[in-house]
């Protein structure tokens, strides 16, 4: 269950309610009221800072749903979820609830988070694992914290708790996959962008990884702006969009309800595949050719280089070579395959594109640390 991975909370619980036992062994689960013990005191309380930092990071209405949800499995009162939280600490609810002015559902996803990780961390993820690793560091800081102070107050606990995942996760966000409590997100249209952009901003000096720029392969223009509207309601993170140049509706859309801190780009050339400076791409479509293997690859002797001449510059560069590639009986032009052979193979700055490096330019102007 991929409930660490960044996603609107209504659509990450549905998808957990559906294939996860831990729910139905919370849900059936008897009086929450024992203490915990010292070590689970520091676990749950790594875990309730990433539920503080995982809130944060979306609309409070995005939550509304929570409570009625799980009641479809099990009714309970809201004294079942808030006891989870007090087990952490006598008053930690109410602490919660009125420091961050947290709606019933929100103070329920917290609960839910505690104990998803608290119960299951170590169990979802190999040893080498980077979250395993980062959750370790938090929990091992915050125990010794514990042990180190004799405080004894809601806030001090959680104050120590946030410090405590704040320094690990800015030792540690080089290693944590985007996905795990990203920043800025970065919507865009296919598979080709989402091979070679995260190499283009690297080589650019602007790593996805390092910056939190978790980027969405949304599957088409359309889907794009779905899938921006939807998050522009939802989650409280800078959203960029990158479309080709032909997608002048979904463009129009999008351009109506950007907030302050999005970005929104179309590559004027049109295609990605567009973007490419022409000798350059030429160059990588030989390269490209050369390494085909399997049965529709061209032997030695078929082999013919292709030339500039032949991609005519008033058409998409890819309907072109669909027609080159099935005149040289290849099938059609495999887009994808393309960009993979492109991500191993472009080793200098100046051959990425132009447009990209514009694009690439504004995010690292825009959302750089």
């Amino acid at each position: 269950m991929h409930w660490l991975s960044f996603d609107e909370p209504q659509s990450r619980l549905k998808k957990a309610l559906k294939r996860s036992q831990f729910f139905q062994d919370l849900l059936n689960s008897p009086d929450q009221s024992t203490p915990f013990s010292s070590s689970e005191i520091s676990i749950r309380l790594a875990a309730l800072a990433f539920a503080l930092a995982d809130i944060s990071r979306f609309n409070s209405v995005c939550f509304n749903s929570v409570p009625a949800a799980l009641n479809s499995l099990k009714p309970h009162s809201q004294g079942f979820y808030d006891a989870l939280l007090d087990r952490i600490h006598a008053g930690m609810t109410n602490y919660l609830r009125g420091n961050y002015k947290w709606t019933e559902g929100e103070t329920i996803w917290a609960a839910i988070c505690v104990e998803y990780i608290a119960t299951s961390w170590r169990s979802q993820y190999s040893a080498k694992d980077d979250i395993l690793t980062f959750f370790t560091a938090v929990e091992e800081t915050i125990s010794a914290s514990l042990n180190a102070n004799s405080a004894t107050e809601c806030s001090a606990l959680v104050k120590d708790a946030i410090a405590a995942f704040d320094v690990c996760f800015q030792n540690s966000k080089r290693h944590l996959k985007p996905d795990f409590l990203p920043e800025k997100l970065l919507l865009v249209e296919g598979r080709t962008e989402a091979i070679l952009l995260p190499l283009f901003a690297e080589m650019s000096d602007f790593e996805f990884q390092k910056n939190r720029v978790l980027m969405i392969s949304s599957g088409g223009a359309n889907q794009v702006a779905k899938r921006f509207l939807g998050l522009r309601q939802a989650t409280k993170l800078p959203i960029a969009c990158l479309l080709d140049g032909d997608a002048e509706s979904q463009f129009d859309v999008i351009r109506q309800h950007l907030g302050e801190t999005d970005l929104l780009f179309s590559l004027s050339a049109g295609e990605f595949e567009d973007t490419f400076e022409l000798s350059v791409f030429v160059d990588l479509l030989n390269r490209y050719l050369q390494s085909m293997t399997g049965v529709n690859a061209p032997s030695l002797v078929e082999y013919e280089p292709l030339s500039a001449d032949q991609l005519e510059p008033a058409q998409k560069r890819t309907h072109v070579l669909n027609k080159i590639w099935r005149a040289k009986s290849l099938g059609n032009f495999d887009k994808v395959e393309f960009a993979s052979f492109v991500f191993q193979n472009i080793k200098k700055a100046e051959n990425i594109p132009a447009d990209l490096q514009l694009f690439i330019g504004q995010m690292k102007d825009r959302w750089g640390n």
